[in-house]
């Protein structure tokens, strides 16, 4: 989550440096009290609505199909296997991939 976070921050600061770094390299006599911000911080939230629709597209790419049937992520021999999609007739299942362990509190 911080990840898309940051990426949403980056996306709408990045018009406001592009300018700065254009004003530096040209070195211009204008001051830079007469910066557009209005106009760059439009761009800024078109940019950032644009990588957030972006980043939508692109994680429900990587979801299952209709169908499918979710396998969390799960501890096996001391590694983490990654949650993922498996058609629903597959032979994988929960109950092979995780011991049976009783619980102490419950009462028998």
């Amino acid at each position: 989550m911080i990840r898309i976070t940051i990426i949403e921050i980056a996306s709408f600061f990045l018009p406001f440096l592009l300018f700065f770094i254009w004003r530096w390299q040209t070195r211009s006599d204008v001051k830079l009290t007469a910066t557009p911000a209005l106009k760059l911080g439009v761009a800024g939230a078109v940019l950032a609505i644009a990588a957030m629709i972006a980043l939508a597209m692109f994680d429900a790419s990587r979801g299952g199909h209709e169908g499918d049937r979710y396998v969390p992520p799960r501890v096996v021999d001391g590694r983490v296997v990654p949650g993922h999609f498996v058609p629903a007739g597959d032979a994988e299942s929960d109950e092979a991939d995780t011991p049976e362990t009783e619980n102490e509190d419950t009462p028998q």
